[in-house]
């Protein structure tokens, strides 16, 4: 099993794991790093929820270092997917204050990560493959320069299509014997089940298990304007949206997500995707949003890039996803 490297010695700095009460201090960390890297921010929530992700165990998968005055300059989470088909992942969410971007904080954060997550895959017992995942904006050069001199390899690219709401919405119609229902008022666990069987035959993509997709819906998940499908008493289709308000000073504008989009296998190509965005776009505009996002996995192979380009979406970003074998 993988051993955790040395700690680094480094002038006034301590690590240690995460309690809940870094909170405030993580949050000032990831906004001195969005200044300089352009990428996102969490709401402080976000960060609180880690505590409860049944993918973390905060007091072994975190490690925090930090300075003399008591503020936090590195953070370190190792998340690991909680259930798997092809594949299980384990994900990087790092951030370094741009002052501490040096070596041997570098490599010892990025090591550090490395070796706990494989610690926790090599505890898994089948024969599936094991990944080290790390997603990044393809302008984060630097970063990918750095990863991919340790071995990691761009296998996927992800693109984030916005979509003007100014522009007209053109509402499509449902297939025949399809009807829709709010998300309040589906069967439990129906859009799970949807995800699930839609997802399936996704690259990468892995089931959730009932845990990780409630966690999934935290207080930012758009109830009103997240729609499941259904063929007589079957699920077949359902959109999840969600809307993070601090986001919209840094990008600059008001606007929506479209989380997840999914259809099954026998409705496709009847223009219920379709439909179930058009119905998202309709609530986002509503709401007084100004644009919709969504991500798609560039290389799709159910034509979706496709899809939301015929209703407006066009490129805004695009982040990589770089892999190595566990």
């Amino acid at each position: 099993m993988s051993e955790l490297p040395s700690l680094p010695t480094l002038a006034g700095v301590t690590f240690r794991h995460a309690v809940e009460s870094d909170v405030p201090a993580i949050l000032a960390l990831q906004d001195a790093c969005f200044v300089v890297d352009h990428t996102f921010r969490e709401a402080e929530s976000e960060i609180l929820e880690r505590f409860d992700d049944p993918g973390i165990e905060p007091s072994r998968d975190s490690l925090l270092a930090v300075s003399a005055s008591g503020d936090v300059i590195a953070s370190i989470w190792s998340i690991l997917s909680t259930s798997a088909a092809t594949m299980w992942r384990a994900f990087g969410e790092m951030h370094i204050h741009p002052d501490h971007r040096v070596e041997p904080m570098l490599t010892f954060a990025q090591g550090w990560w490395e070796a706990r997550s494989r610690q926790r895959l090599a505890v898994i017992d089948d024969d599936l493959d094991k990944v080290l995942w790390v997603s990044v904006y393809e302008h984060e050069v630097e970063r990918i320069a750095f990863l991919e001199a340790r071995g990691y390899t761009i296998t996927r690219y992800y693109d984030e299509l916005i979509r003007d709401l100014a522009q007209p919405i053109v509402a499509c119609p449902l297939p025949d014997g399809v009807v829709v229902v709010p998300a309040q008022e589906a069967g439990a666990g129906d859009d799970l089940l949807v995800h699930n069987a839609a997802f399936r035959d996704h690259w990468g993509s892995q089931p959730f298990t009932q845990e990780r997709w409630d966690h999934f819906k935290n207080e930012f998940y758009l109830l009103g304007s997240s729609w499941v499908a259904y063929d007589g008493d079957i699920p077949v289709g359902h959109v999840m949206c969600a809307k993070w308000p601090h986001d919209f000073e840094d990008r600059g504008f008001p606007h929506s997500w479209i989380l997840s989009l999914g259809v099954v296998r026998s409705h496709r190509k009847m223009g219920l995707a379709s439909a179930l965005i058009t119905l998202a776009l309709e609530d986002f505009a509503a709401d007084g949003m100004d644009c919709a996002l969504l991500e798609v996995d560039s290389a799709n192979e159910t034509g979706a890039y496709g899809l939301y380009e015929s209703l407006g979406f066009v490129r805004d970003r695009r982040s990589v996803a770089l892999l190595m074998p566990a």
